[in-house]
């Protein structure tokens, strides 16, 4: 006999509810079609439930019958029988819906008995698998009754299908020996199944009876000796008729369809139909076959379905068939499944109106990457719980990395969480272009989608954590201005600060850290291209990662390319850290994708089966090695050429392998870039060539002011070259698709053009800028004219002019913190200075040099300092022109361990300034002048020091300055002379006026006289340099007074105030950047709490011992 197994049907056969029942397959279509059943008169057979239940019914079968041809043993002949009416042996089992699926409460119904023929061992009550007879009858009467008992919708809660067969003598009993799992028994079930489907979606109808009959004549009319040659076909299901030539006879197809031709007409033949959709004259029976499948055309399935149904009914055409013909069961199988879980790629008809307008397009999702992505989800998810995740997505250029980050951020903006992406530029010309991009689109989203109540709390506790310094952060974060209500032009602008680079990096970590208490989602920071990542960026970044907060929820996500990244590059560095400090990390290498990646890409990307595709793929992977940037690229460069076309009539692509494959393509994806640009029009060249100068991304107010200044097409075709897919256009800036097409690009321009290029951008920006006073304009245009080059200006007064924008826009980004940035456009500025500027541009080289030597501090590049600073001390005119250096070199040499050449270079200038120490003083002397000291200040009130007049005398001034600088120095090489120097500042002060640095001459002064036992002195000094401070201090000198000041209060107050006093100064000083001073105030801020828990214990320990 011939039976079905159900073997395995995977994802559609698993449920296991036992309300269920079985019902034949012609039944179940009139059920789920019946118009009063269904409840809606214009429902048919194209409607999508009804295509989604077939789709059911279709992959159960089809899976049944490759189940069964992979698992069979020897002696299960899968083959049906002669005039087998394959359709009229289906069934289909409906599960009861009930509330679980929301269809109603339907009563439950059993499943239909199964009513065997008289050869059927009923005893046994199973299906026989030798000769007897097995066929599942559906009495006509019982499924009437089940068929009106079902609730409206049960007909389409599709549980499985499966397909049964009636017995007849074993078909070896004819004398005929086939092997049923032979190609050509394969193709007849295919072919077979294929009616089945034929009926099943045209809702019920029968395929024409002229479809089989003409088949059964063309292959009974071919020669009978081919086939004894390798087997035997019996008749054709739904074939109920005996006669006919060759009825009798078995016929092979393979052999009997063999054409009269070579090898080369035959691929000929294939190719012409693949590429052209064309076909020689076929035999009636291909024409019935198409007009069969125009047929369901008409009745509104979706073209791909169709399409599936001809594939399956084409096989038996043997080298006539289309390459697209089925040969495998399981290629149907896959098909089918994909049409299911993907419908909106592979079910649905293309939009034919979007895609004939706008061509090939990439942006969509490509389910690409799938192990990798779900890496990434399970760090996001681990993030969720509150721990801090890292992860990092390395490989060559074009490899997906960025794709990749994109998917997972769509997967996490789709789970509720908070996804924001920036791109490092090489051309980086705003400051903080990336890092703070991220922050301040975070303000947009937290806007968005918060109402005013988390606005307001937000608000709150930025204030609270940042006070005045708020407005500080405000400026390198302008958005936060939306959230914040604050009037940054009522905030002076604060001078001295220790170090301005930690200031913003302390700044920026409270911002942090407040966020992630007002907001539940987990934020998720994707940096791009750190390969071009500074130094500061990746020190904040990892600050912020290392920040001890509980219940964080901070996903990082960061993108490099492994072949560009030195051992010293920063990010090993932090990756480093990570990894010593136990941050969980997950490192992601991406390489060129394999044969069978690219070929699910395309899939995807032209919505047809990976198994139609395939010989494109294998085509376009041989070409480009699995980059997928090339791919990509390569086909829409493709589409373009008009080699692979959107066909109208078959509504999907089509494509020419011929053409395709004999096309020479360049290695190097930059060199394919250049020749894709270069097919373009005249005017997206231009305009892609002045983007390209800008680096990979530009606001498009910038290219709007550039059509302007100069009379240049630039946003219509930058415009048309998005809708080409070479850059993308966002909400406010134009960006190039990838890295790469920006370097083709560029690499276009003539070398030797590039320079005035820049230089002309540059200077149309710098004049809009200063009319507008808009900084970020101001600084691409000053990195333009950097671009370019001293050598692009002659003139020394033209060169003095870019100088000067340079000394500009230097200065704004000192204002911004970024002062990796101000050094660049410092050097540049010195850079443009001629040789006598000195002589010619005095002022302004002084002014280019002093900002670049504190740029080297803040930087803590000492070797550039020295250079710098040796250039001012020989130009300078004079001491008051060479001070502020002479301070910063102080402060480098201390920060280089070289304290004592600090105290040296300090004792100097205040001998130049007309201030000199002694070299050497008894304990005794000191002393004494402390006493007179003290006797002195006695007679003044504390009031009156405070409202002292204020020290007007520069040379007073600047001995101040350099005296607050020595004490810590002082106190660490020379501690028995420091004291001088700080009496020194009280008698200045007392004689000359109040300072910004006197604090730091009465903190040290009560400092002494608490070491000599004068602690009431001691206390009110201490006081009199904190109100010194409020009143008029510079921030410079903060740590140091409030350090100084505890270890006298320590003394005078309990020690619980005074403990709160430092852990208050500790996040105070660190607002100023000043490191070093915030380490001391914590570190004794322990070591007291320390001595007062030992205190008590030991207390505690003595009375119970008593």
């Amino acid at each position: 006999m011939v039976q079905f197994l159900n073997l395995g049907r995977g994802k559609l056969g698993q449920t296991t509810n036992a309300s269920a029942m079985t019902i034949p397959l012609r039944e179940w279509i009139k059920g789920a079609l019946d118009p009063e059943r269904v409840g809606n008169s214009s429902f048919s057979a194209a409607s999508p439930q009804y295509v989604a239940s077939c789709l059911r019914v279709a992959v159960c079968l089809s899976r049944q019958i490759s189940d069964a041809e992979e698992f069979s043993n020897e002696g299960l002949w899968l083959l049906p029988i002669d005039n087998a009416d394959w359709a009229g042996s289906v069934a289909v089992k409906l599960t009861q819906v009930g509330d679980i699926d929301g269809y109603g409460n339907a009563a439950e119904i059993e499943q239909l008995p199964r009513v065997h023929s008289t050869t059927h061992d009923a005893s046994a009550g199973d299906l026989k698998t030798n000769s007897s007879a097995s066929l599942v009858h559906f009495p006509s009467d019982t499924c009437e009754i089940v068929a009106a008992s079902l609730h409206n919708d049960c007909f389409h809660n599709v549980d499985s299908a499966e397909i049964s067969t009636e017995g007849h003598a074993d078909v070896t009993s004819r004398g005929v020996s086939f092997d049923p799992l032979s190609s050509d028994m394969k193709l007849q079930r295919i072919f077979s199944l294929g009616l089945v489907f034929y009926e099943l979606f045209s809702g019920g109808k029968l395929p024409p009876p002229q479809l089989t009959l003409a088949l059964s004549e063309y292959i009974a009319a071919r020669p009978a000796e081919a086939a004894k040659e390798t087997g035997t076909l019996g008749s054709l299901p739904n074939d109920e008729t005996n006669e006919g030539p060759g009825r009798s006879e078995q016929l092979n197809i393979s052999a009997t369809l063999k054409i009269d031709t070579d090898e080369e007409d035959v691929y000929e033949i294939s190719d012409r139909y693949h590429a052209e959709g064309a076909r020689k004259k076929l035999p009636e029976c291909q024409s019935l076959l198409k007009s069969s499948i125009e047929s369901l055309k008409r009745l509104g399935l979706p073209y791909p379905l169709c399409d599936l149904i001809h594939n399956m009914l084409d096989c038996i055409n043997g080298e006539l068939s289309g390459e697209e013909s089925y040969t495998k069961m399981s290629d149907i199988t896959l098909d089918l499944q994909l049409m299911i879980d993907e419908p909106m790629k592979f079910l649905h008809d293309l939009d034919l109106v979007h895609l004939s307008s706008r061509g090939l397009q990439l942006t969509g999702n490509l389910s690409i990457r799938d192990e990798e992505f779900a890496s990434l989800q399970c760090a996001y998810r681990r993030a969720v719980s509150g721990s801090s995740e890292v992860a990092i997505i390395s490989g060559g250029s074009g490899t997906g990395k960025s794709s990749l980050a994109v998917r997972v951020g769509e997967f996490i903006i789709a789970n509720g969480g908070v996804f924001l992406s920036v791109k490092f530029q090489q051309m980086r010309g705003n400051p903080f272009s990336a890092l703070m991009s991220a922050f301040n689109e975070y303000c947009n989203v937290f806007m968005a989608v918060k109402d005013s109540v988390w606005v307001k709390l937000l608000s709150s506790r930025l204030h609270d954590a940042l006070g005045q310094d708020v407005h500080h952060l405000i400026k390198v974060i302008p958005k936060l201005s939306d959230i914040i209500d604050c009037d940054t032009t009522r905030f002076a602008p604060q001078h001295g600060c220790v170090n301005e680079l930690k200031k913003i990096q302390y700044l920026l970590l409270r911002f942090v850290e407040v966020i992630s208490s007002c907001s539940k989602e987990t934020v998720t920071l994707c940096l791009d291209d750190i390969q071009w990542a500074d130094a500061f960026s990746m020190s904040v970044l990892e600050q912020i990662i290392m920040m001890p907060q509980e219940d964080k929820r901070l996903f990082i996500i960061g993108c490099y390319r492994d072949d560009e990244i030195q051992d010293c590059h920063p990010i090993k560095t932090v990756i480093g850290n990570f990894n010593e400090y136990g941050i969980r990390l997950t490192m992601i290498q991406l390489d060129c994708m394999d044969k069978a990646t690219v070929n699910k890409m395309i899939s995807d990307i032209l919505c047809l089966s990976p198994r139609i595709v395939k010989s494109l793929s294998d085509i376009v992977y041989h070409k480009t090695k699995g980059n997928l940037l090339f791919v990509s690229q390569l086909l829409m460069s493709l589409n373009r050429d008009g080699l692979l076309n959107l066909s109208l009539s078959r509504r999907r692509w089509m494509w020419d392998e011929e053409q395709i494959q004999a096309r020479k393509l360049p290695d190097d994806v930059a060199t394919f870039f250049s020749i894709c640009i270069s097919h373009l029009p005249s005017e997206v060249q231009i305009a892609l060539e002045v983007l390209s100068c800008f680096g990979a991304s530009v606001a498009c107010e910038f290219i709007a002011i550039l059509e302007s200044k100069l009379k240049l097409k630039l946003v219509k075709p930058l415009d048309w070259a998005s809708s080409e897919g070479f850059v993308c256009k966002l909400a406010e800036n134009y960006e190039f698709s990838h890295d790469r097409i920006q370097e083709a690009a560029y690499g276009m321009i003539e070398k030797d053009l590039r320079c005035h290029l820049h230089l002309h951008y540059g200077m149309r920006l710098v004049e809009v800028s200063l009319e507008t006073e808009n900084d970020n304009m101001l600084f691409t245009a000053v990195s333009q004219i950097n671009l370019a080059g001293p050598s692009a200006v002659t003139d020394s007064v033209e060169a003095a002019v870019m100088a000067g924008h340079n000394l500009v826009a230097g200065k704004k980004a000192m204002a911004l913190s970024d002062f990796s940035s101000a050094a660049s456009f410092f050097d540049s500025g010195v850079s443009f200075l001629k040789e006598i500027h000195w002589r010619n541009h005095y002022k302004l080289s002084l002014e280019l040099f002093e900002y670049a030597v504190k740029c080297s501090l803040v930087l803590g590049d000492h070797l550039r300092l020295t250079a710098l600073s040796l250039q001012i001390f020989k130009h300078a005119h004079c001491l008051e022109d060479r001070f502020n250096t002479l301070l910063l070199v102080m402060s480098s040499l201390a920060y280089s361990s070289k304290i004592s050449q600090s105290v040296k270079t300090g004792l100097s200038i205040l001998a130049k300034l007309g201030h000199k120490l002694p070299n050497q003083c008894t304990r005794d002397e000191i002393i004494f002048h402390i006493k007179q000291t003290q006797k002195h200040l006695s007679t003044i009130s504390d009031v009156d020091l405070i409202h002292r007049k204020k020290m007007n005398d520069d040379r007073h001034t600047m001995a101040m300055q350099c005296l607050s600088k020595l004490q810590l120095t002082m106190f660490q090489v020379s501690p028995d002379l420091q004291p001088i120097a700080t009496l020194k500042m009280v008698d200045l002060t007392i004689e000359h006026g109040m300072s910004p640095m006197s604090p730091v001459g009465f903190a040290y002064f009560a400092s002494l006289l608490g070491q000599l036992g004068e602690l009431k002195d001691a206390f009110r000094f201490a006081k009199l340099a904190k109100a010194l401070l409020d009143a008029d201090g510079s921030t410079e000198i903060l740590g140091d007074v409030l350090f100084t000041t505890s270890e006298v209060l320590t003394y005078c107050e309990p020690m619980q105030t005074v403990n709160e006093y430092r852990s208050q100064g500790q996040d105070v000083v660190l607002a100023t950047g000043d490191v070093h001073f915030a380490c001391m105030l914590r570190l004794t801020y322990v070591q007291r709490c320390q001595q007062y828990i030992i205190y008590w214990v030991s207390r505690f320990s003595y009375s119970n011992t008593i």
